[in-house]
């Protein structure tokens, strides 16, 4: 690996992790507060997996510890894991009570997720907008927009009245706008048509254009590349539905994505799956995002989907996940079934190595596709 590659993944790392520890004890921290309050005993937090590295104190009941793997953080109920005589056990719980505590994870993911797409929202409010960028191919240097005089960073607005619809990023739309916006220039290929353009300051102006009729040498109408994420005055109001919105639409999304990941595999477990990346992939994106002009916006937006994936992901009906859990917790009391069993034992450890075996496929397909510089 050269020298860029390993200050690369250097920062990338870290940056991952800063990522990932404070959404998992987010995660964890919604167990343990719920477990409390609905009264089952908590005998550990754990910052860190372990081995163990420190105990950092204890109340009358849970001990506070520090371990020396640094990626997330557990919570060690009574009666979770083993069977157990203990009135407050998880395991002697009603059914409502281990299903809340089950659920608070996920919902302490949820509104993470809801929480920093509103700060995007209402901080940044990036949208798709029609930035001009001129062609700088010496083959095609005489285009109709430098003929017209437009100017790198200009904006446009509307063309012949018709105006350029701009898209919040907090949308997660699959369609690419510029694609609509190269559209509406191509329908009036050859005619002399009327633009309005705003200037960085956003200062207006109309401009008349003679567009061409785009050929293999001379591609597109216009002869301007256009499309550019800017950031625009956001509203707390504005914010909070592109939030709520976002996060539903990111989930949608994450769950199309492993629908064909299931397909995929079922078909070529040997051919990597599309738009899925694992924890080596990920660590190669938010590397490149941190080095985007805009990295603290993209940043957030990375950490507010990634939140919402965790939040997907551990509802999913395997049993190392909450939702697999739940679905045991539900059978044990149709089925009159109490403490715990040797086969929810064996279907804990199954379903954590399925987990590990998916991330290790995922992450081979990582390294074969790379990323670094």
């Amino acid at each position: 690996m050269s020298l860029d590659g390993l200050l690369f993944w250097g920062g990338a790392i870290p940056l991952l992790l800063v990522i990932l520890v404070p959404l998992v004890l987010i995660h964890e921290l919604g167990h343990f507060v719920t477990a409390r309050l609905v009264g089952i005993r908590v005998l550990e937090f754990g910052l860190g997996f372990p081995p163990r590295a420190k105990v950092l104190g204890h109340d009358h009941e849970t001990e506070y510890t520090l371990n020396f793997l640094p990626i997330g953080g557990f919570v060690r109920l009574e009666g979770e894991e083993a069977e157990s005589d203990d009135p407050r056990a998880f395991s002697n719980a009603p059914l409502y009570k281990q299903v809340l505590v089950l659920l608070a994870g996920v919902t302490m993911n949820l509104l993470s997720a809801v929480l920093l797409l509103f700060i995007v929202g209402w901080a940044f409010n990036p949208i798709t907008s029609p930035t001009i960028s001129l062609s700088n191919d010496p083959n095609d240097l005489n285009t109709p927009a430098r003929a017209a005089g437009l100017q790198d960073g200009e904006t446009l607005i509307s063309i012949d009245g018709q105006p350029f619809q701009t898209q919040s990023i907090l949308d997660f739309s699959t369609t690419d706008p510029s694609a609509t916006w190269r559209d509406q220039l191509l329908s009036r290929a050859g005619q002399k048509v009327e633009l309005v353009v705003a200037d960085t300051s956003g200062k207006e102006r109309t401009v008349d254009v003679q567009l061409r009729i785009p050929d293999a040498t001379h591609p597109g109408a216009l002869g301007v590349a256009v499309g550019s994420v800017v950031n625009t005055p956001g509203n707390p109001v504005q914010a909070a539905g592109l939030a709520v919105g976002g996060t539903l639409r990111a989930m949608s999304l994450i769950a199309d994505t492993l629908g064909s990941i299931v397909a995929g595999f079922a078909s070529n477990p040997t051919q990597a799956p599309a738009g899925v990346q694992g924890p080596v992939g990920i660590a190669s994106d938010v590397g490149h995002v941190v080095a985007q002009p805009n990295a603290l916006m993209l940043f957030l937006l990375f950490m507010g989907v990634i939140s919402a994936n965790l939040a997907l992901v551990n509802i999913l009906p395997l049993p190392a996940l909450d939702g697999g859990k739940i679905l045991i917790m539900v059978l044990k009391r149709i089925f009159g079934v109490h403490g715990v069993g040797a086969v929810e034992q064996w279907a804990y450890v199954a379903g954590f190595a399925f987990l590990l075996a998916f991330i290790g496929w995922i992450t081979y397909f990582d390294i074969v596709r790379g990323g670094a510089p």
